[in-house]
C-alpha cells in the first residue's frame, strides 16, 4: 500500500509537469481544467463588513494541503468576480506574511505540507457585493533533479454571504480605547487564530477585538507593568452591546499579573471569566477576561442593550487587562466562526502607529488624520483609537 501510493503521488508529479511543458496554463480559457499540486477549500464563505476606513472588507481563509511530494511555491494569488481581478493581488512580501506553511511564514509549501492563506479583500464602500469569488494561482513546481515548472489556473470558488453584518452598541464607554488585534490585514493574534477543535478547523476571533484604553498621558498603564493598579482602565464597566439571554457563564478564575503571558493555560480557561449572550439568528456575543466575581448576570438571565454585565479584567490567556469581544455563530467561543459586526456610533481619534510603545509603557504615537473623525454602521478597524461617548 505504501508503494501504491508512493506511485500515485509520483504520477500525479508527472503529469503536472508534463501539462506545464505544454505551455503556461496562465494562456489557456477560463474553463479549461487545470491539475492543480494543491487542494484548497474555503471551509466558512464570507460576509461583507464596512470598516472604518470607508471600505467593504470580504475576510476569509483557504485551507491548503499540498498533494505532491514536490515543493510548491506560491508566486501569486488574484480574488477574482464577475470574470475579473476583485480586489488587490497577493505577491512578494504581502503575500507571504498572509500565508502560514506547516505554521510558519513561507511562500513554499513541502511535499505533503499544509498551509493556511489568510485573505482580506477590499473594495469601494458603493462597489457591488459580488455574490461569488474565483481565485487566480500562480505556482512553481519544485523537484528534485527537474526544471521547475510554472502552473497557473482560475480557481477555487466561494459564495458571497448576503446577510448584513449585525448592527451592535458599543460595549464600553469613553474615549482612548485602542483597538487591539482588530480587523483585518495583517494577520494578527485574533486573525491567525484558527482552532482545531475535535477534528474541525473553526475561526471564532476572525473579527474579534482587544479593547485597551491610554490614559490622560497617552500611555497604556502608569506605574510597574506588573501591578494591576497601575492600569487605569482595569475595572471598567462593560455594557451589553446587544440584547438577549445569558447562555453560558465561566467565573471564578484569578486576575493574572500583567507585563507577560501566563503559563498553564488551556483552551477552556484561555477566555477566562466570560459570558455569552444569544443574540438570535443565528448569532452570539463573547466577552472576555472579566474580572472574577464581578458578572451582574447569570446563566438564563435575559439583558437588554447596555445593560451593565461585569467589569473588565485581566483574567485567562492575558498578559495586560482588556475586553475580549466579537460576534459568532455559535455558542461555543471555541467551536464557532467569528462573525463581521458594525458598532452603532463611535468617534475615530485617529491611529495608534507604533504597537511597542504601547506596550513598553512609552506614549502612544497617534496620527489624528488617519481614521478620525465621527462614524455610523462601522466596524473600527486594527489600532485605531476611539470615544465610545459616555
Amino acid at each position: 500500500m505504501i508503494l501504491l501510493r508512493a506511485s500515485c503521488a509520483l504520477l500525479l508529479t508527472g503529469l503536472l509537469m508534463a501539462l506545464a511543458a505544454a505551455g503556461p496554463a496562465s494562456a489557456r480559457p477560463d474553463t479549461e481544467a487545470v491539475l492543480s499540486p494543491l487542494g484548497m477549500v474555503i471551509e466558512n464563505p464570507p460576509s461583507a463588513v464596512l470598516g472604518a476606513d470607508g471600505k467593504n472588507h470580504l475576510a476569509y481563509e483557504i485551507t491548503i494541503v499540498n498533494q505532491t511530494p514536490s515543493e510548491v511555491r506560491i508566486n501569486g494569488v488574484q480574488p477574482r468576480a464577475r470574470g475579473k481581478a476583485f480586489g488587490s493581488p497577493l505577491a512578494g512580501d504581502r503575500l507571504e506574511s498572509l500565508l502560514r506553511v506547516n505554521g510558519a511564514e513561507g511562500p513554499t509549501i513541502p511535499g505533503g505540507g499544509s498551509a493556511m492563506l489568510f485573505i482580506d479583500v477590499t473594495y469601494p464602500r458603493r462597489g457591488a457585493n459580488p455574490r461569488r469569488l474565483t481565485h487566480g494561482f500562480n505556482l512553481t513546481l519544485i523537484s528534485p533533479g527537474e526544471p521547475q515548472q510554472q502552473v497557473a489556473f482560475v480557481g477555487v470558488p466561494t459564495r458571497v454571504e448576503t446577510a448584513r453584518a449585525i448592527e451592535v452598541a458599543p460595549p464600553l464607554r469613553g474615549p482612548g480605547w485602542v483597538v487591539g488585534n482588530g480587523c483585518c490585514d495583517p494577520i494578527n493574534a485574533h486573525r491567525g487564530a484558527t482552532l482545531s477543535i475535535d477534528g474541525t478547523v473553526h475561526a471564532p476571533e476572525r473579527f474579534a477585538i482587544d479593547f485597551v484604553q491610554l490614559g490622560t498621558g497617552g500611555r497604556l498603564f502608569d506605574g510597574p507593568i506588573d501591578r494591576l493598579s497601575s492600569w487605569g482602565f482595569f475595572g471598567a464597566r462593560i455594557h451589553a452591546a446587544t440584547g438577549g439571554r445569558v447562555v453560558a457563564v465561566q467565573d471564578g478564575l484569578p486576575e493574572q499579573t500583567p507585563g507577560a503571558l501566563p503559563t498553564g493555560q488551556t483552551v477552556q480557561t484561555a477566555g477566562g471569566n466570560y459570558l455569552v449572550v444569544k443574540i438570535g439568528k443565528g448569532r452570539w456575543a463573547f466577552y472576555a477576561h472579566l474580572q472574577r466575581g464581578s458578572m451582574r448576570v447569570g446563566k438564563g438571565d435575559r439583558v437588554r442593550k447596555g445593560q451593565p454585565l461585569g467589569l473588565l479584567g485581566n483574567t485567562g490567556n492575558s498578559d495586560g487587562p482588556h475586553l475580549h469581544f466579537h460576534i459568532m455563530d455559535g455558542p461555543s467561543p471555541l467551536q464557532s466562526n467569528g462573525l463581521p459586526f458594525v458598532y452603532t456610533r463611535f468617534t475615530g481619534q485617529g491611529l495608534m502607529t507604533d504597537e511597542q510603545a504601547l506596550v513598553s509603557g512609552e506614549v502612544a504615537p497617534i496620527d489624528p488624520n488617519t481614521l478620525a473623525g465621527h462614524f455610523r454602521s462601522r466596524m473600527p478597524l486594527g489600532n485605531q483609537v476611539v470615544d465610545f461617548g459616555g
